[in-house]
């Protein structure tokens, strides 16, 4: 339960906000939960951000964060970043936002994209990492004649029905046992027809995978996984983890997807997997790669890709893909932002950030454990040691996680996404002196949890 000094943190945080509260009481009557996704909405209401510059954004009273949640791994360029901007608005002036026919940009994009993901020879461009997933998957069924997919149980690729399935369930036990993971739709609406369709398996478990290959693998398609899991704050592939997934699916003929929507370009400097030895068939991409605007992507090897239409049969619309604005932000962010330099950078900075939050922890004497990879990071309340894998994640203490989430707001940080099973980005545009002032605020705020 949350204790009489949790209501105190909360009265300072209703009245540091008074005009969210407002904001969040008009929009509800027109918008439901007065949120543009689910994600953004936490109790007793969410803060109302009025602009963002580099680490920074500031609500509608007029306070100012340290943002470390940058978009959920969108803006990891920094807010308003002067190089994205420019393209922005050059790009307008020459080209407008959308003219309905290819440009020449879109080719330069993918180029780029290809030079440092050599994986991806042919790419196709989406507006959201959702609808890259749907096409990815799409593609491989039509290549293997088969329709079941495989996910990670507690990974998110989506919102999409054959994937929104053991997402983030409302009770782990609906999720079955350890050994004999069900598969079960996250939303209302989803067929049960479509659910069969979706197989999961525990993430660093390559038992757990092999069992469903032997029982299903003339019927699988693809397995979809991030390298490195987010959504369950951080969790790295265990060692010759995503081999063995590479060698199961060869042996078996399924394609191996490797969604990066999150992981691409912020865990690692291009793509996460290639750091682990393996190859893979598809590789989906976003977020970093729009520079903060709509965009996300697929692609692969030239012999699947040549399936799309109009050279080929796997159906892939879309009124808005590809379009010149986000196009150009995403040129502008791979070629001007994210270096292999500024990765270092954002790198460094992150495990600055690591170390103090460590101090923290031990200087506070609560139970917690935290882990970074590039410049993502996250923080496990009531687990002596990260996880490995869902199961595990779950059993964080979540109320002293929520304690926390507003304690940090109260103190001028966004710590994370808002959520237990989000995770921390530290963008191109933090400085020394946020990781500092960051971690002076974790010292501050573990040790009012511990009270």
């Amino acid at each position: 339960m949350l204790g009489t000094e949790f209501k105190e943190l909360l009265a300072k945080y209703l009245a540091k906000t008074p005009k969210s509260r407002e904001a969040f009481e008009e929009v509800s009557r027109y918008v439901p939960g007065a949120v543009g996704s689910a994600i953004q909405f936490f109790k007793p209401y969410p803060i109302f951000g009025l602009r963002g510059y580099g680490s920074r954004i500031w609500d509608v009273d007029g306070n100012e964060y340290i943002d470390y949640c940058m978009s959920y791994g969108a803006m990891t360029a920094g807010h308003r970043n002067p190089s994205i901007v420019e393209a922005i608005v050059n790009v307008v002036k020459e080209y407008g936002t959308l003219l309905g026919m290819p440009s020449p940009l879109v080719g330069e994009l993918a180029k780029e994209i290809s030079s440092r993901i050599p994986d991806i020879e042919m790419i196709r461009f989406t507006n959201s990492g959702a609808e890259a997933t749907m096409y990815a998957i799409r593609l491989a069924r039509a290549l293997t004649g088969r329709d079941k997919i495989v996910k990670m149980e507690g990974a998110y690729h989506g919102a999409h029905d054959y994937l929104l399935i053991s997402d983030k369930p409302i009770s782990i036990k609906i999720l079955g046992s350890y050994d004999e993971p069900r598969s079960v739709p996250d939303s209302l609406g989803t067929p049960q027809d479509v659910v069969k369709l979706t197989l999961t398996t525990h993430f660093n478990d390559v038992d757990s995978l092999e069992k469903l290959f032997k029982q299903f693998g003339n019927e699988i398609a693809a397995v979809i996984t991030e390298p490195v899991q987010t959504n369950m704050g951080v969790i790295p592939p265990e060692e010759n983890y995503l081999k063995e997934l590479r060698r199961l699916c060869d042996y078996y003929g399924a394609f191996l997807i490797f969604d990066e929507v999150k992981t691409g370009f912020n865990a690692s400097s291009s793509a996460a997997y290639l750091e682990y030895g393996v190859r893979a068939d598809l590789v989906v991409l976003g977020k970093v790669v729009g520079g903060g605007t709509p965009l996300a992507a697929f692609g692969g090897r030239r012999e699947f890709m040549e399936n799309i239409t109009p050279v080929g049969r796997v159906v892939h619309y879309g009124t808005y893909n590809a379009n010149p604005l986000c196009v150009a932000a995403g040129l502008a962010a791979l070629k001007k932002v994210f270096t292999p330099e500024a990765h270092e950078r954002m790198k460094n900075l992150n495990y600055e950030l690591f170390k103090g939050v460590n101090d923290a922890v031990e200087d506070s004497k609560i139970v917690a454990s935290t882990i970074v990879k590039g410049n993502m990071g996250a923080i496990y309340f009531g687990l002596d040691k990260p996880p490995r894998n869902f199961r595990e994640a779950y059993r964080v203490d979540k109320n002293m996680w929520y304690e926390y989430w507003i304690a940090m707001l109260v103190e001028g940080i966004i710590p994370y996404g808002g959520a237990w099973f989000e995770e921390w980005f530290v963008s191109a545009m933090h400085t020394r002196e946020d990781i500092e002032k960051t971690i002076e605020a974790y010292h501050k705020v573990l040790k009012i949890i511990r009270e």
